[in-house]
């Protein structure tokens, strides 16, 4: 076995740890100069392996994790493929599996996120500033609202969109995005941290979001709520120095609330597409 093989392998068995647990081992892998193809037989004196040694014992597990290894498309912290913003971001995956096409990932990209109640603003906002800006890759987390609609938007236009979602790629939540969902993934990029089978839970919509924030260059927050789950994204983006952008909204709009905070805090305000090329036209 490999180093990568160890590393996917230390994911499938610890997804559901907290992420400080398979830092422990990234750690090993990159203090000791350990590449990819290396033997993994170089980190048996790791003590961080010993919970993974219980998995390997039920052979149903192992071959399990074996067949996945090498049937499902993924990229690991190891690999030259994994983003580079992505790998300098506030805690970045081990692992990510993938159904579509992992190079749209390369090009300038806008997260848009914003509530799951969000409306009519965001749909006419979207297609006012897209008026203005070259093909972009949209990410987004692939929920009700506005996460919906900034995929829908994205495949309108014949543009590149990515889907961040909290659950293993064989799941789908909402229900109502399955035929959402297999545009994307036929048209796009599916992405996921989680392993086949997994389920959606709160939790990993918060550490979802993390990773749409990685991603982009920048953050655009459409409408939001004073405690919508859109600005721990833009946080995660002002963490990972990434460029964030709001809608400003009518006073007294709930919905409008979280942005119009975001602007107060210091997000740029977005009136136009060129309000968002003025910052993203610095990035390759």
């Amino acid at each position: 076995m490999n180093i990568r093989e160890l590393l996917v392998h230390w994911h499938l068995a610890m997804h559901t740890k907290a992420w400080a647990s398979e830092q422990v081992l990234w750690e090993a892998i990159a203090d000791r100069g350990l590449t990819a193809l290396d033997d993994a037989r170089q980190l048996a004196d790791v003590a961080a392996l010993a919970p993974l040694q219980q998995a390997w014992a039920d052979h149903a597990w192992r071959n399990q994790a074996a067949t996945l290894y090498r049937t499902q498309p993924m990229v690991t912290r190891l690999d030259a493929a994994y983003p580079p913003r992505l790998a300098e971001s506030n805690q970045p995956p081990a692992v990510l599996f993938y159904q579509g096409d992992w190079a749209v990932l390369a090009r300038l990209s806008l997260a848009v996120v914003g509530s799951r109640q969000a409306g009519r603003y965001t749909r006419q906002a979207l297609v006012e500033l897209g008026r203005e800006l070259p093909a972009l890759t949209v990410i987004s987390g692939l929920a009700a609202g506005a996460d919906s609609f900034a995929h829908e938007y994205a495949l309108s236009r014949g543009w590149p969109t990515v889907a961040v979602v909290a659950n293993g790629l064989d799941q789908v939540y909402p229900a109502a995005n399955r035929s959402l969902q297999a545009a994307i993934a036929q048209a796009g990029l599916l992405v996921s941290e989680y392993p086949l089978g997994v389920l959606p839970a709160p939790f990993r919509f918060v550490a979802r979001n993390r990773i749409i924030a990685g991603l982009a260059h920048g953050v655009l927050v459409t409408e939001a709520a004073a405690h919508s789950g859109s600005l721990i994204t833009a946080n995660y983006a002002l963490q990972n120095n990434r460029e964030v952008f709001a809608l400003p909204n009518r006073v007294g709009e709930a919905q409008g609330v979280g942005t119009n905070a975001l602007i107060q805090a210091g997000a740029k305000l977005v009136q136009t597409g060129a309000d968002l090329l003025e910052e993203l036209q610095f990035y390759p």
